[in-house]
């Protein structure tokens, strides 16, 4: 089967507590939230470069990108993702949209792929950014973030020992021509959440006590206790999803996050078995099912070290400001989205999209935009 060769997080620099987006909220819960100029694309690079790709030996062949927020319509996010960093033209690049499911759908394909043995290496990358309508941000979750996970046919820090997928028909809630359809909770939680994850679990699970931790990813979670329970879990076995009181629920990212935020709790708490054998189950119109071997238990705390680094942003206004929601100029003022031509975009590509930038040898002024002579000093040599 396939290893978790490594990981790559990316959260916004900004986060805000409930208590600021709803008088109701409350202080000790917080959202990531991206800044004017973060985006869905910005978040999964970083991701991405945070993963390290040149330092490794294993290179991808393959990027599957996952998200429920796309960008783009007619193009693909993973194959201008795969340039970006630099992979080469024609690599497999594939996109999995529409469903917060799609991130593990994407780590499912990329496991089936790697055992096939046409494969090595493939990059999977999850990333959801979504603001929610003004003044229904505490009934919408949401939460914005990425993640980047590499899967090897080479020994990794996690080896993933079964996987498969289990779909359902029914969708609790969808988006159609444009309107919001739900169905009535009641039915919806016990025709689709409660009978694909019961009948499911009958087939993927043969014995519930050898899992050290089990991670639930649903929007229903505090549902499943009695389903688990009757497969034969434990209450010590589930571990707590602790990511959404800080970050909110990231998506297509979320179910890959918990796993990481697994991986770098290790050693298990006490009261665990201790053998490193993590069952991940994500749900949306059907349920996800691995099974993940660990190997190593002394993990770099990524995910914990970014929390740290997050501002609180301190009035609802300045979220407005933020998310570019107010229309703050005059009455007619409109936002507009920069437009270039894809030939432009070619020829500046290491500097608009690479983000790369030119150094002044004499006197060290930096240059965004290619110069044939320093501004400052008149030399007109840079590195």
């Amino acid at each position: 089967m396939s290893q978790l060769k490594s990981y790559g997080i990316a959260l916004p620099h900004f986060r805000i507590e409930d208590a600021i987006l709803h008088p109701k909220g409350k202080k000790s819960i917080t959202k990531s939230v991206c800044f004017a100029d973060e985006d869905l694309i910005t978040l999964a690079f970083q991701a991405a470069a945070n993963l390290k790709l040149e330092t490794l030996n294993s290179k991808p062949d393959g990027v599957l990108f996952a998200t429920s927020t796309s960008v783009f319509t007619n193009r693909y996010h993973a194959s201008f993702l795969a340039d970006l960093l630099n992979l080469p033209q024609g690599i497999l690049a594939l996109d999995f949209t529409n469903s917060t499911r799609s991130g593990t759908d994407a780590f499912l394909l990329a496991n089936t792929l790697i055992d096939s043995g046409k494969y090595k290496n493939i990059l999977v990358v999850a990333a959801d950014v979504h603001f929610p309508a003004i003044g229904k941000e505490l009934s919408t979750t949401f939460g914005h973030a990425a993640c980047a996970i590499l899967l090897s046919n080479e020994k990794g820090i996690a080896e993933i020992t079964e996987a498969k997928s289990y779909s359902s028909s029914l969708a609790e809630e969808f988006s159609y021509k444009g309107n919001n359809i739900q169905y009535d909770p009641r039915f919806s939680r016990d025709a689709g959440f409660k009978t694909n994850l019961t009948s499911s679990l009958k087939d993927f699970i043969t014995n519930p006590k050898q899992y050290d931790a089990v991670i639930l990813n649903s929007l229903y979670a505090r549902m499943a206790g009695g389903i688990f329970a009757k497969a034969g879990f434990e209450e010590t076995q589930f571990a707590k999803d602790t990511l959404s009181s800080k970050i909110g629920n990231t998506g297509a990212a979320h179910a890959l996050l918990l796993l990481i935020n697994e991986l770098e709790s290790t050693p298990f708490p006490k009261g665990r078995i201790g053998d490193g054998l993590i069952l991940l189950a994500d749900y949306t119109n059907g349920t996800n099912f691995f099974e993940i071997k660990t190997h190593e238990t002394n993990h770099e705390k990524t995910l914990q070290n970014q929390l740290k680094n997050n501002e609180l942003i301190q009035t609802y206004q300045d979220y407005l400001l933020l998310r570019k929601a107010g229309n703050f100029k005059s009455a007619k003022y409109k936002t507009k989205e920069m437009f270039s031509s894809e030939m432009m975009q070619e020829r500046e590509k290491d500097t608009l999209q690479y983000l790369k930038g030119l150094k002044c040898d004499e006197c060290g002024t930096i240059y965004y935009l290619k110069s044939t002579r320093c501004k400052k000093c008149k030399a007109d040599k840079f590195s």
